[in-house]
């Protein structure tokens, strides 16, 4: 008995090592039988198969596979992969065929698609008050999955997805999806959808409580932008944080909602919201370089106090040096109505201009109000403005109808208002449109040396025509009316010319010109400006990379006095690149006036709105 015990025990370890060699020669085969090269599978679809079917089973299929043992998981789990790839795009009677070759290994799925899964019915119910929301209803209108169909169930995951997003968009915290279904029919032809939502009751915001800030609450009030038992939205709540960061007041914000507060007796759902300030640092200070043609080098300093006190009150300083156009600026803000969108503004400022035939300086004071709303800032103001000038005469034989120096004060009461759109990127936006407007005058009845009426408009359009292509256009008007005999100072006058103007042309050497002396056998003239303007450009960009584009430019227009015309134009191609800062262009433009023709390179950074 021991014997044949034995014996038995003899047999059973001879063939179970016999079955382990077995199985393992057989694991090998089979991963010699894969298709990628151990590290270098190859894998063909075959079969007639749209593109999106093909990149949906390439990837369920997964990343290829590396060593042997991952070859043998990949063949061994590429059939179910495709069939829950095809699966998932309505193919659910395909015929999917594998084999498998060696030296070099190569995986070859032969797909015969049949007939797709067809969408029956389509059932999408929302219950609660979501059912009457009107961004619901919209949603449910809408969706993309229709009757008829061939079935999509990245679609249908798309749609509950969407439903559930919406739904805490909107305030409803306490939905339950009830049901989410796809019903496949027993001979694969048809399906049927179902989701059904409820959304429960939508919550309103609660109280909106600050943390500790030296500010007062009546200012931090301001700055919510939705009305007490607002129903929620994601939308008013990122205003909120918008807001309070647009201020410039605070380092940090922190909005989260608070605990809901629930009073079914009185039906009220509200979630309060928690804000953490902290104060932003009390001073700050940028320092710049720049180089443009118009201006050469220039060098820049600003400082900001962006909390003087619990009011809101805030103060900037900016001074800019370059040997043409140096310049200062200090302006004090005392918000109204909001610290952002109604504004009291108190600035003075001087600046030094260095013109292709004279030099001007001018000091200005002026109180206004700005106000943003829609995206409109809207500024009305009244300046004083005192300017003094000297001509670059010949100075053996001035003309004596001119001074050579001249010397005026206004009183200008005036409107300024801009809006600007704009899609992708601040500084390289693929579309967009700026539009500038100003009125303002002055009367010597009330004040002025002489009396003028300005007018001036600004235009800025982008469109990106289609991928990598992309026009710029912009377009300027302006128009003074004045006494005949009136002189109006060179800062208020118009000029055209240089890089942000018309190209081609030295910066604002193109107006009205006067003679630079009184000798008639004397030609020369000297520029003095206009009061008639007008330019246009039109602009292709072609991008080389998301870092450098070329382009192709002609700019043209006038600037003279009433009655006159004298249109100058130009054309020419830059190369610029697409910095951190701002496109850096180095453009190169061809003038032409009458019979004076000259190339000149323009270099500026900047952005076109």
């Amino acid at each position: 008995m021991v014997t044949l015990l034995v014996g038995l025990l003899k047999i059973i370890k001879t063939c179970w090592l016999k079955g382990v060699k077995y199985l393992t020669f057989s694991v090998l085969m089979l991963g010699v039988c894969h298709g990628v090269f151990a590290s270098n599978l190859t894998v063909t679809l075959q079969g007639k198969l749209p593109t999106a079917l093909k990149n949906n089973i390439y990837s369920h299929l997964g990343q290829l596979p590396k060593t042997e043992l991952e070859r043998s998981a990949y063949i061994y789990s590429a059939k179910s992969n495709t069939e829950n790839a095809l699966q998932s795009l309505g193919y659910y009677q395909a015929d999917i065929q594998l084999s498998v070759e060696q030296t070099p290994w190569h995986l070859l799925i032969d797909i015969t698609l049949n007939e797709p899964t067809i969408i029956d019915k389509i059932n999408v119910e929302i219950t609660g008050e979501a059912s009457a929301d009107p961004e619901f209803s919209h949603l449910i209108e809408h969706h993309i999955i229709q009757q008829g169909d061939t079935l999509h169930h990245g679609k249908y995951e798309d749609l509950k997805a969407d439903i559930l997003s919406l739904a805490l968009q909107r305030g409803y915290f306490d939905g339950v999806l009830l049901d989410a279904s796809i019903t496949i029919k027993a001979d694969y032809r048809f399906a049927d959808i179902e989701i059904r939502y409820d959304s429960g009751f939508r919550y309103r915001f609660g109280e909106v409580n600050f943390s500790e800030f030296a500010l007062e609450p009546a200012l931090l009030s301001s700055l919510i932008p939705f009305e007490s038992d607002t129903y929620y939205s994601t939308k008013a709540f990122h205003q909120l944080q918008q807001q309070l960061q647009s201020t410039k007041y605070f380092g940090s914000v922190m909005a989260v909602p608070g605990e809901k507060v629930v009073d079914e007796a009185k039906g009220e759902y509200n979630v309060p919201l928690e804000v953490t300030l902290t104060p932003a640092k009390s001073h700050q200070f940028d320092i710049g370089l720049g180089y443009a043609t118009d201006t050469q080098f220039r060098l820049s300093a600003s400082w900001r106090t962006p909390l003087l006190n619990r009011y809101g009150h805030f103060q900037e300083t900016k001074f800019e040096y370059s040997e043409l156009n140096p310049t200062g600026t200090f302006i004090y803000s005392i918000p109204l109505e909001h610290p952002t969108e109604d504004v009291l503004q108190l600035q003075a400022s001087i600046e030094n201009e260095d013109y292709a035939d004279f030099t001007t300086k001018f000091y200005s004071a002026q109180i206004g109000r700005v106000i943003t709303y829609n995206n409109w800032h809207r500024k009305i103001y009244t300046r004083y403005h005192q300017e003094s000038w000297q001509y670059d005469l010949d100075e053996s034989d001035p003309n004596i109808d001119w001074s050579q120096e001249d010397s005026v004060k206004y009183i200008i009461p005036g409107v300024f208002w801009s809006r600007t759109i704009r899609r992708g990127a601040a500084l390289d936006p693929s579309h967009g449109f700026r539009q500038t407007y100003s009125i303002e005058g002055a009367h010597l009845a009330a004040g002025s040396d002489n009396s003028f009426f300005r007018v001036h408009g600004r235009w800025n359009y982008i469109n990106t025509l289609k991928p990598n292509h992309r026009l710029v256009t912009r377009a300027e008007f302006g128009a003074i009316y004045i006494d005949r005999d009136a002189e109006l100072a060179p800062s208020l006058r118009f000029y055209a010319g240089g890089d942000q103007s018309i190209r081609g042309f030295a910066y604002q050497s193109i107006g009205s010109t006067i003679p630079i002396s009184s000798d008639p056998n004397e030609e020369q003239t000297i520029v003095v400006g206009g009061t008639r303007l007008f330019v246009a450009s039109i602009e292709y960009q072609y991008y080389l990379n998301n870092k450098w584009r070329l382009a192709l430019f002609s700019d043209g227009g006038s600037v003279a006095n009433k009655g006159e015309y004298e249109p100058v134009y130009s054309f020419g191609s830059g190369l610029h690149y697409i910095s951190p800062v701002g496109a850096v262009k180095f453009d190169v433009a061809y003038g032409i006036d009458d019979d004076d023709k000259n190339w000149r390179i323009h270099i500026n950074l900047g952005a076109e709105l």
